[in-house]
Parts: C-alpha cells; sequence; structure tokens
C-alpha cells in the first residue's frame, strides 16, 4: 500500500501484534523510512521488564501513552509525559516497575550494548523491517 501525496494512512494499532525485542519488551512498527534512516514505533514495557543498555544514533523524540518510571540519565517520567534523547546519549537498563507503553520517533538506529559497554545488535530500519507488517513496508 502507497501513501497518497493527499492521503495519509490510518494505522489500528489495536489489530497488530507486539513482536519481542527483549524479554517483557514488546514493539510495533508503525513507520520505516529508509531514505532518511527515520523510524516510529510503539513500545510496551510489562511489569518487571528491562531495556537493556542502549546509544542513540541520532535523536529520538518519546511519548508516554501510559505508565510512570525513572530513567537514570533523563529522569522521571510519566503517562503525557515528552523525552528527548539525543544523538549520542547512552543510556543505563531501564527497569520497568509498571506496565509502561510509549510511542518513540527515531532519527538515527539505536545501538543496544552489553554489560561491558560492547555492541550487541543494532535497531534500526533495516533491523525494524523484520518487525514490520505489511502496510509499514509498504509505504516504507
Amino acid at each position: 500500500m502507497k501513501i497518497d501525496k493527499d492521503g495519509g494512512l490510518v494505522i489500528d494499532t489495536d489489530a497488530m501484534e507486539w513482536r519481542t525485542l527483549a524479554p517483557g519488551v514488546g514493539i510495533k512498527v508503525l513507520r520505516l523510512d529508509r531514505a532518511s534512516e527515520e523510524w516510529t514505533i510503539m513500545i510496551r514495557s510489562e511489569k518487571g521488564s528491562v531495556l537493556p543498555p542502549h546509544q542513540h544514533i541520532g535523536n529520538s523524540e518519546i511519548y508516554i501513552i501510559k505508565g510512570a518510571g525513572h530513567h537514570e540519565q533523563a529522569g522521571h517520567f510519566k503517562t503525557g509525559d515528552y523525552v528527548l534523547e539525543p544523538d549520542g546519549a547512552t543510556h543505563s537498563p531501564l527497569f520497568f516497575n509498571e506496565e509502561v507503553i510509549q510511542i518513540m520517533f527515531a532519527k538515527g538506529p539505536s545501538q543496544f550494548l552489553d554489560e561491558n559497554g560492547n555492541p550487541t545488535f543494532l535497531m534500526d530500519v533495516n533491523m525494524l523491517s523484520g518487525f514490520a507488517e505489511e502496510h509499514v513496508l509498504a509505504s516504507a
């Protein structure tokens, strides 16, 4: 499905499956743009889950749809908050004490790291295309 220049695209996110990014952390790929390397995902982190350490390669913008928590580098966040994570920011593991749902728009990859700071995998448009549903791939 191509997006018409005068139209748009409505995505029924409730009909999409959560794809596992890490234990207890699921994503739904909403948009991929190979030319700009930008992407938009919805992230659901279950109570007790952990988002591994990572580094942003490009700015990321996040809107918290549900839940609250504490990010060691960015601080406390809650439903309705907007979070900006700048290019180059390196983040410690993020522990979730309750379910958190967020929308993330990234202007480049995120590199996940092991406990020693070594890269384990890159979350970019190529990696996310493996998680994307047909309508996202068709509009990329």
